[in-house]
């Protein structure tokens, strides 16, 4: 769908005055805005005024079947930041005058789908704010488009049952995976990551010519929102930061987070959904029919392997609407189907199966998210990690299996996470994430401060899942007066599951 949306875009504009020049420009924080001024008193710098843009991109309206299912009163225009797709969600009652809302995601939440669920998700915050939603670098080029069928096919059967991660064919099988990508990105394989995205939001400051920006991170956005923060410390103007992962670069760390955020989700899923849309039986059945779903998946020939499966019921666990959702999530249906699909019969249901061709239609995250891990588990500590996490099913073996993927990426350089410690932060998160990990706020608040961020405030969500302004009318209505006044909002904000 973005790579349809973008190809109307470059026709569009191409009539018009010019874009900004062709392939992402590396700045360096020193372009047009005013800078901040120097707080003399504490030594720090004052955070940078938000401000409406004094210039802008060359908008046009989206394609229309770019955003089919956007509410009525609602519009979206699209426009290019060298190669990156950017949108920018409105409404009738938005003000003209109001400053923009940037909204970066990871490389799995395409700009185009997030604006259509942000849009339905209720217009607390559109209303007062434009939302302009930068996607990951790479989407539209040889990032997203570089894994083969063979590559594809090699990630996808690493957790079947009985395959040794050291076993040279399998290294061998990595390395052309690996290979199949490097080929089309040579001199750039690292230029995808967190660090690259975060050099396109330097490059929309500069070209908005506003002395700074308010960023929404939502999930995996988290790295590449706190890079810009690290490489552009006088060019922030407020941080809320969306169901973030603590983050250090240690792939090990991130597992584990992973996998105590997966079975903790799984289970306050099964147990608390009363749905129909849930499936069939008890909590307890639930949990015992994915399990028994994923272990069926390891054997080999599985219509969708264990490893892809995974990945399909993590990210339904990341999209859980909560009780007091009007209406079930696309995450409730898909583990509901699973639920009441026995995995020794027939194929899995059409949405697993939908779920799984989306997951698998772009190279992007593997090729962003191995560029984010300077520190990596060694091929040896994969068999180790696997019987460790034996124990812990259904997801423990696979997510450990899962861990070789990366091994024969290019190894990036760590970089430090840092925020300035004057600008305000709203940190918001669910009670198990399938990726930030179960009770992941205090750590993460814990990171931020070793960070250097001294005006936190958290925002606790009583249900399970990821992305908390997507589901929760509570979290919107608290960031939208955070935006108004981030002095207003009390420094702990429970809402309601």
């Amino acid at each position: 769908m973005i790579t349809a949306l973008a190809a109307v875009v470059a026709v569009g504009v191409a009539g018009c005055a010019p874009l900004p020049a062709s392939g992402p420009r590396l700045a360096t924080g020193d372009g047009p805005g005013r800078a901040p001024a120097p707080d003399s008193e504490a030594g720090l710098i004052t955070p940078p005024s938000w401000e409406t843009p004094r210039s802008e991109l060359q908008w046009i309206p989206c394609a229309e079947g770019g955003t089919r299912g956007l509410p009525q009163n609602t519009r979206v225009d699209c426009a290019l930041l060298g190669e990156t797709p950017v949108l920018r969600l409105t409404t009738g009652d938005t003000p003209q005058d109001a400053a923009p809302l940037v909204v970066v995601a990871g490389p799995g939440d395409p700009a185009d789908s997030l604006a259509i669920r942000l849009a339905s998700a209720g217009g607390e915050i559109v209303r007062s704010h434009p939302l302009v939603i930068v996607d990951h670098i790479g989407r539209t080029g040889p990032a997203g488009t570089c894994l083969t069928p063979a590559a594809r096919r090699t990630l996808d059967g690493l957790a079947e049952r009985g395959t040794d991660p050291g076993a040279p064919e399998l290294r061998g099988d990595l390395a052309q995976t690996a290979q199949s990508c490097t080929d089309q990105l040579t001199g750039r394989e690292l230029d995808f990551g967190a660090a690259g995205a975060a050099e396109n939001l330097e490059e929309l400051r500069q070209s908005w010519d506003v002395p700074g920006l308010a960023v929404l991170a939502l999930g995996s956005g988290a790295r590449t929102a706190l890079d810009y923060a690290g490489a552009h410390p006088d060019r922030l103007s407020l941080l809320v930061l969306d169901s973030p992962a603590p983050w250090d670069g240690d792939q090990e760390t991130a597992a584990r987070s992973a996998l105590d955020g997966s079975d903790t989700a799984l289970r306050l899923w099964a147990a608390s959904c009363t749905r129909p849309e849930c499936g069939p039986g008890d909590g307890e059945q639930r949990v015992e029919a994915v399990s028994r779903a994923l272990d069926a998946a390891r054997d080999p020939g599985a219509r969708v392997p264990a490893a892809l499966l995974s990945d399909v019921v993590r990210s339904a666990l990341a999209d859980l609407s909560g009780a007091s959702g009007e209406q079930a999530s696309d995450g409730d249906e898909i583990l509901g189907e699973i639920a009441g699909t026995d995995p020794g019969v027939g194929a899995p249901g059409p949405l697993v199966r939908a779920r799984a061709e989306a997951l698998g239609s772009s190279s992007l995250p593997y090729v962003a998210e191995c560029s984010d891990l300077p520190r990596r588990v060694p091929v040896n500590r994969v068999p180790e990690l696997a019987t460790e996490w034996a124990d812990a099913p259904p997801f423990g073996e696979i997510l450990a299996a899962q861990l070789s993927a990366c091994s024969t990426w290019p190894v990036p350089q760590g970089t430090p996470v840092e925020l300035p410690g004057t600008v305000p932060v709203l940190l918001m998160g669910g009670i198990a994430d399938p990726v930030a990990g179960a009770a992941a706020l205090e750590p993460t608040a814990g990171m931020l401060t070793g960070a250097g961020a001294g005006d936190i405030r958290i925002l606790t969500w009583g249900a399970p899942g990821s992305r908390v302004v997507l589901h929760s009318a509570c979290a919107r209505s608290t960031l939208s007066d955070f935006l108004a006044d981030p002095t207003t909002v009390d420094r702990s904000v429970a809402c309601p599951s």
